[in-house]
């Protein structure tokens, strides 16, 4: 039993020598590690300085140019109503027409009545002409001659009084016909055929959507770099992929005392009607110029939430992680994390690694 244990151990201490000189052929021909390490190649672009506009960055919300609840001014009942949720009236564009009749049959009194006071009008004036003379003349006492100018001036006042009730009868009949007070879209009708309204109620609901208003909200620290007439770039959600601009045009007198911020209204250009009150906004305020470092997209890589691409060091990769800045048409901005006129690598594949040795 010994010797079959003692066979046993010589046996694989025989084959445990034989692995050992059968090792790495790079080693047996006296060749090192370094020696066998691969190359990746790569190309190399220069991060180049780029003078580039500087952004304050804010969101904001848009805001119809002009919101209005119209009001019918007048009282009666509706006969036609003109437009919908979602129509486009210009201005003076007719919107309900009220039943006018009894503001017509109170027109037609007050022109008769206007007559009437006219037609008295000239007597008195007659009359007041013929007072004169008299006076004058000393064929009437003085008493007599007031009394006459006195009849002659409420005359006269009474003519003015009767064409002011033609006029006032006139608008009634006017505003028999509620307009557009503005060019703009209906959001929503509050009356329909056969309801009775009174000067004060709703008809519709009316908002001037070109140009829109742009309302952002500036911090405390940030307000001294906000000015009339800056350039506002803004997204939405609604289209993703376009950028809208926009001219701040309002700033507010002061700040907000539970928020401690500024309100600025910038005017958006509308003229397709694409972008609707009460969407949400993220802008940025155009304040300056700074110079950055410029480098292609193909050369950055998002992992774990943050952005690394690589430099060249001595003839190998070098990671670095950096903050993004303004993204270009043929590039992207670096903030830090890379130097002007450092070589990074311009397209990044699986075998470019931190140090790599790169060519």
């Amino acid at each position: 039993m010994n010797s079959l244990v003692a066979r046993a151990f010589s046996l694989m201490s025989a084959t445990l020598i034989l692995a050992g000189c059968s090792g790495d052929p790079a080693r047996a021909a006296g060749k090192g590690p370094a020696d066998a390490e691969a190359v990746v190649k790569v190309s190399l672009v220069e991060a180049a300085p780029r003078t580039l506009p500087t952004y304050l960055a804010v969101t904001g919300t848009l805001l119809a140019h002009e919101d209005s609840d119209v009001a019918a001014n007048a009282a009666g009942r509706v006969l036609e109503t003109y437009v919908e949720r979602g129509s486009f009236v210009v201005k003076g564009a007719p919107l309900v027409r009220l039943d006018a009749k009894t503001a017509e049959l109170s027109a037609s009194e007050a022109r008769a009545m206007a007559e009437a006071t006219r037609a008295q009008k000239g007597l008195a004036e007659a009359d007041c002409a013929r007072a004169d003379k008299l006076r004058a003349q000393g064929a009437v006492n003085q008493a007599d001659y007031e009394r006459m100018k006195a009849q002659c001036e409420a005359t006269r006042a009474s003519a003015e009084a009767a064409a002011a009730r033609v006029e006032l009868a006139g608008k009634a009949v006017s505003d028999s016909m509620v307009r557009a007070p503005f060019a703009g879209m209906v959001v929503e009708r509050f009356t329909a055929v056969g309801e009775y309204v009174m000067p004060s109620s709703r008809v519709v609901t009316l908002v001037a959507v070109d140009p829109l208003r742009l309302e952002l909200t500036i911090p405390e620290r940030s307000i001294s770099a906000v000015s009339p007439g800056q350039v506002v770039e803004f997204e939405v959600s609604a289209y993703p992929k376009e950028k809208f601009q926009a001219v701040v045009r309002y700033v507010g007198p002061a700040l907000r005392r539970a928020s401690r911020d500024l309100v600025v209204e910038a005017v958006v250009k509308n003229e397709d009607k694409r972008l609707k009150p009460g969407i949400f906004a993220v802008a940025r305020i155009v304040t300056g110029e700074e110079s950055l470092p410029v480098v292609p997209k193909a050369a950055l890589r998002s992992e774990g939430g943050a952005v690394r691409l690589f430099t060249a060091r001595d003839g190998r990769a070098e990671e670095r992680v950096v903050q993004t800045g303004l993204e270009l048409a043929d590039g992207v901005a670096i903030r830090v994390g890379v130097a002007a006129g450092e070589k990074v690598v311009g397209e990044l594949s699986g075998d470019v690694r931190d140090g790599v040795r790169i060519q």
